[in-house]
């Protein structure tokens, strides 16, 4: 039993220096820090109209596979998915998605007001989208140090918010060669693939909320306790 004591005591007593050692090793790493970008689109070139299309509200954009991180992703050949070492987004890619979108339907003045999803009026609009792709493609070949291609492809819904009536289903896309394989190079052309994207979504949603017979109608005024 003595041994036994004293085999444990200076297993004990080698515990904080194992410790230490591990701590060492963590505060003493050499990765580089990660650096965040951020998404910003060119300005619209369009004059901003009339708010005639009532409220729209834009849902925080559901995420593809693997799509739903800050981190910046890319596809390499075979259809292999991967991420930019030490690289990252400022925030993850379906925030980043729905402040673009937010501004982007704000700066047309086509509406009365653009709501983000953690908005708690209720709008007469709802604007669904998916990401089904947001990514640098590497797959298209041209050797290791070939600049990729960027893709953003949106699955987009536009619908009433009141009765739930579909308006339009469409997809949104954009894409564009990146001038160099060097991540500032490449986040530029991810806001380049965005804006095209975009441009086609603000047309498609428009057109829907212009062709519903219910546009110009007035909003509902909700029921109160002395109207009922």
């Amino acid at each position: 039993m003595t041994r036994i004591f004293g085999s444990s005591a200076r297993v004990i007593a080698m515990l904080p220096a194992l410790v230490l050692t591990g701590c060492s090793g963590v505060f003493e790493s050499k990765l580089d820090a990660p650096q965040a970008y951020v998404l910003r689109l060119p300005p619209a070139t369009t004059t901003a109209g009339e708010a005639t299309l009532g409220s729209v509200l834009v849902q925080r954009p559901e995420a593809g596979p693997g799509l739903g991180t800050d981190r910046i992703a890319l596809v390499r050949s075979e259809g292999r998915f991967d991420y930019y070492a030490a690289a990252r987004w400022a925030a993850p890619t379906p925030d980043l998605v729905e402040s673009a979108l937010v501004d982007a339907l704000r700066a047309t003045g086509s509406y009365s007001a653009v709501l983000d999803d953690a908005a708690p009026f209720a709008p007469r609009y709802d604007l669904r989208v998916t990401l089904r792709r947001f990514e640098a493609d590497y797959s298209n070949g041209g050797g290791a140090e070939a600049a990729p291609t960027i893709h953003v492809v949106l699955d987009c819904t536009v619908g009433r918010r009141r009765d739930r009536q579909l308006l339009a289903s469409f997809t949104a896309q954009g894409s564009a060669q990146a001038q160099a394989d060097r991540l500032n190079a490449v986040v530029a052309a991810f806001e380049s693939a965005t804006a095209g994207a975009v441009a086609q979504l603000l047309d498609a949603t428009s057109s829907a909320i212009a062709a519903d017979p219910q546009a110009a109608a007035p909003a509902p005024v909700p029921a109160t306790s002395e109207s009922r």
